[in-house]
């Protein structure tokens, strides 16, 4: 009786032993579990924290590795500005920009002198609208230096006329600026300008060679009616079409009326005289009533008729032969390539407007000729190498020779057929049938 008491002690020591460990095993299991539970409630929402951490330029990085804990974030960087683009009104922080930048090591070059870099010179004023189109040459001649003050105006700097390492700089810089006029300019271009806005209307001030308020407020009223942005800044755009028969004028023109025909009258019983007919030379002017601006002295030019036909024509151009080339000039003693043009045209007759050359190349009442085409008398038209619009013309000879205001060569000269021609020969237009 004794041992089976004492038996059954031991077992339910045995079962008690067994239920601790088991009870001591659960609690091992529990916190395990409760520490996994709390672990993932902190550290889980920090991973998917990390993982959209965004970038200051988009997107979002992934971070591996313990992350180190940073009492703020970085700022993001400021977005670069934009380049300015080439306005008028930037020409001081482009030079501004150059200095800072340092200039390049040009040499300075300047009237008189021959090079080779004067071509590049020549063909960058050329290409920026600061010199007429043209073969450019290595000489640095009155027509080279009268272009590099005309840039240096536009961009506010000393006008020396010189080549000198800043003006170098400023010029092969991408931001240079073409050529333009704006309010406070002066000269024969602005009398153009007004003599042109003038005759479409626009213009009612004096004609004066001066960029003022009328001059403005008639340029802005021309590129309004025109469909042009109204900045009254006389740029690239604005002066195409405004010397050019496509400008139109502040009123439109009345349509003619169609004449209703007319009863034939009754012979009359006494013969009457023979009338007699005397030659009236074309108008002074294309410019109405103020004249067409002499482009050296501001005056007016009258321009009789000398001759006519093809060799009224050749005969007037070669007449000018050596004349100097002057930037906006049409005569009698000074041209550019369109004034010319103009000043033959007159000479022999042809009514006809002061036009630039691209505005030529656009008189519809003339036939547009091939190269294979050309006969003497007609009108040759050249783009640049650096350009597909018009910017030269000149009159054909024949022969392979054609007579012209040179930019490059600073004169009237008859020039004879180079790979530069051939490249950029656009058109020829036939005056005379």
């Amino acid at each position: 009786m004794d041992q089976r008491n004492e038996s059954k002690t031991l077992q339910k020591a045995k079962r008690r032993a067994v239920l601790q460990v088991a009870l001591r095993c659960s609690r091992t299991v529990l916190l395990c579990l409760a520490g996994v539970a709390a672990g993932g409630l902190f550290v889980l929402p920090a991973s998917f924290a990390l993982q959209a951490t965004p970038t200051p330029y988009g997107g979002s990085v992934v971070i591996t590795g313990t992350p180190i804990p940073s009492a703020a974030a970085p700022p993001m960087p400021t977005p670069a500005a934009p380049a300015p683009e080439n306005t008028p009104n930037q020409a001081e922080p482009v030079v501004k920009d150059i200095k800072a930048q340092g200039t390049a090591q040009y040499f300075t070059l300047k009237f008189g002198d021959s090079d080779a870099i004067v071509m590049d010179i020549q063909s960058r004023l050329m290409e920026l609208g600061y010199f007429d189109s043209d073969e450019p040459t290595d000489y640095f001649g009155p027509a080279t230096e009268a272009a590099a003050k005309r840039f240096q105006h536009v961009h506010h700097m000393a006008e020396t006329g010189m080549a000198d390492e800043l003006f170098q700089s400023v010029l092969f810089s991408p931001n240079a600026l073409p050529y333009h006029m704006a309010e406070g300019d002066k000269g024969g271009d602005v009398e153009r300008l007004q003599l042109r806005l003038d005759e479409l209307g626009y213009y009612e001030g004096n004609v004066n060679g001066y960029f003022g308020t009328a001059t403005a407020r008639a340029l802005m009223a021309f590129q309004k009616k025109n469909g042009l942005s109204q900045d009254a800044v006389a740029g690239g755009e604005t002066r195409e079409l405004l010397f050019s028969p496509r400008a139109k004028p502040k009123i439109d023109p009345t349509p003619t009326p169609t004449p209703k025909p007319s009863k034939t009258p009754k012979p009359s019983p006494t013969p009457s005289k023979k009338p007699s007919f005397s030659a009236t030379p074309a108008p002074s002017s294309a410019w109405g009533s103020n004249g067409g601006s002499s482009g050296n002295n501001g005056g007016s030019t009258i321009i009789p008729v000398t001759g006519s036909g093809i060799d009224g024509l050749i005969a007037a151009a070669k007449s000018r032969l050596g004349a100097p080339y002057v930037w906006s000039a049409e005569g009698p003693d000074s041209f550019d390539c369109s004034g010319l043009v103009y000043y033959c045209l007159r000479s022999v007759g042809v009514s006809v407007k002061r036009y630039a050359a691209v505005g030529f190349s656009q008189v519809t009442d003339w036939q547009t000729v091939s190269f294979s085409e050309l006969r003497a008398g007609d009108l040759i038209f050249f783009r640049s190498d650096s350009s597909a619009t018009i910017s030269h013309t000149g009159i054909w000879l024949g022969g392979n020779s054609y007579i012209h205001a040179s930019s490059s060569s600073g004169k009237v000269v008859i020039s004879t057929w180079t790979d530069w021609a051939n490249r950029n020969f656009m058109l020829g237009k036939r005056v005379f049938n």
